[in-house]
């Protein structure tokens, strides 16, 4: 999946938080590739130098830098990528006869590089124990000898004579393609304002636009219009092929300090940018019962203007907490946005814990506990909560928790939050599931509306029966949670 993160103005943090993004993303075990697009301003190699971190190098919370920032930027990037594809569509110019007809070759028909985009990324981190990877494409090599000709290249570079002369629209479709290819996830930062370089980042390669909106009327109006634009569908289907487009809007630099306009500013971004949250994102919000705005908000945090310093390496200290955490939230809300980003950063536990609780909640159906999850699972309870909360922490909504906690004390339960539970487990399953609208029919129902079910829990043997068949496909897992979804008899 390919994110932009994008704002209509400048100095509001969007650099800063693709780097923090990216960090997270990696720790995950994502393959994470980013994209410095902001060729007129470029810089994003520097959030990865270690020489600025305070600590002592032992005490650094960061892996080994492949290559230094002073290094990246003698590598070649976007610009020289650009430019060699125009240099190898000249050598090999379409016939324009081929270019109307059926008889072209592919070759004609489809752009390519001169070069695998291998060439033009460079690895900054090696990948982690949990298969994170995190490598850069620069903006261009413009180190202290090549600057003054990286500058030529960008200002002479003409977007219009490449879309018209040497297909940029099918280029740019060509570059998604092999973008997504390279990595799990994409992270692109794109030129501010209204460009041609920022169409293309945000029209053409995305699947998602993640907008900082500052708290100014500038920043608001500007932001606005382009949520607007980007909510076009007559554009999305000119410009992005008629491919869908999320737009995440943050609220960025926000100074926690300034009460009044501080809720000022959240009543004005809310009424302004609620219509635009997409429908996954709005499910989860309401489940936290919180707006985007508090959920989604990026504080200003002085010390972290100074340099270029990613705060999420600081997590574990008070200075850093606030920050840290709206980082936290803003990557949680962007890999909901894709069912594959949300397995792979959850393969660890895949559904079997969250179908565990889902069993938990069956068994408490009556509004008392019993004991029969523990024939089921043969653990102790504190272990299995302590998994759960451990796993599942960024995305059990607070009524599981107070489910989970009311299990844990052995306490009878309100059956209102346990029914909100069920439902929100059922969700979660599901959509973990990857299960569409247009295929219903495997989606898991509620256990407590749920009368029909077969009575499969007889005991943990007989589950261990059914596993070593089902382990032979990949519903395994789906298996796994309607069986824990089975009614069973109280003990």
């Amino acid at each position: 999946m390919i994110f932009t993160f994008y704002s209509f103005k400048g100095g509001v943090g969007r650099t800063m938080a693709l780097a923090n993004v990216a960090e997270l993303l990696y720790q995950r075990g994502l393959k994470v590739l980013m994209v410095d697009f902001d060729l007129e301003a470029p810089g994003l190699e520097r959030f990865f130098d270690v020489s600025n971190q305070d600590e002592k190098p032992e005490k650094r919370n960061i892996p080994e830098v492949l290559y230094s920032p002073n290094e990246v930027i003698q590598q070649r990037g976007v610009i020289d990528l650009l430019l060699s594809y125009k240099q190898s569509y000249s050598f090999h110019l379409p016939n324009q006869e081929s270019e109307n007809t059926s008889q072209g070759s592919k070759e004609d028909k489809i752009p390519f590089t001169v070069e695998p985009i291998n060439n033009f990324i460079v690895p900054l981190y090696a990948q982690n124990d949990k298969g994170g990877k995190l490598d850069i494409i620069p903006s261009g090599s413009r180190g202290e000898q090549e600057f003054q000709e990286y500058v030529r290249k960008v200002h002479s570079f003409d977007w219009n004579d490449f879309y018209a002369r040497y297909r940029g629209k099918e280029f740019f479709e060509s570059f998604r393609e092999e973008l997504l290819k390279s990595a799990d996830v994409v992270l692109i930062d794109s030129r501010t304002g209204v460009t041609e370089m920022g169409g293309v980042c945000t029209y053409q390669l995305a699947d998602v636009v993640v907008m900082f909106v500052a708290p100014n009327g500038q920043n608001i109006y500007g932001s606005l219009k382009m949520a607007q634009s980007l909510s076009n569908p007559d554009l999305l289907k000119k410009d992005g092929n008629g491919r869908k487009l999320y737009l995440v809007t943050v609220p960025s630099r926000v100074d926690n300090n300034e009460k009044q306009l501080l809720d000022d500013f959240q009543e004005e971004f809310d009424e302004k940018f609620r219509e635009y949250i997409p429908d996954k994102m709005r499910m989860r919000l309401e489940s936290l019962q919180k707006s985007a705005f508090l959920y989604l908000k990026i504080p200003y945090v002085p010390f972290y203007s100074f340099k270029e310093k990613v705060a999420v390496r600081d997590a574990d200290k008070a200075s850093a907490s606030d920050l840290s955490e709206a980082y936290e939230n803003l990557v949680s809300a962007l890999i909901r946005l894709s069912p594959e980003l949300y397995k792979k950063t959850h393969r660890n536990t895949s559904l079997l814990y969250l179908s565990s609780l889902a069993g938990l909640c069956q068994h408490y159906s009556n509004g008392y506990p019993n004991n029969k999850w523990k024939r089921v699972f043969d653990e102790d309870q504190d272990i299995l909560r302590k998994k759960i909360i451990r796993e599942w922490n960024d995305i059990l909504p607070p009524v599981v928790d107070d489910l989970i906690t009311a299990i844990y004390q052995n306490e009878p339960i309100d059956k209102s939050i346990l029914g909100s539970a069920n439902k929100l487990i059922t969700e979660q399953i599901n959509a973990t599931l990857d299960v569409e609208n247009d295929n219903d029919e495997q989606a898991i129902d509620n256990p407590l509306e749920n009368d029909n079910m077969e009575n499969d829990i007889q005991s943990k043997s007989g589950i261990e029966s059914k596993v070593s068949v089902e382990k032979q496909n990949d519903s395994f897992f789906a298996f796994v949670g309607k069986i824990l979804f089975s009614k069973t008899e109280s003990t």
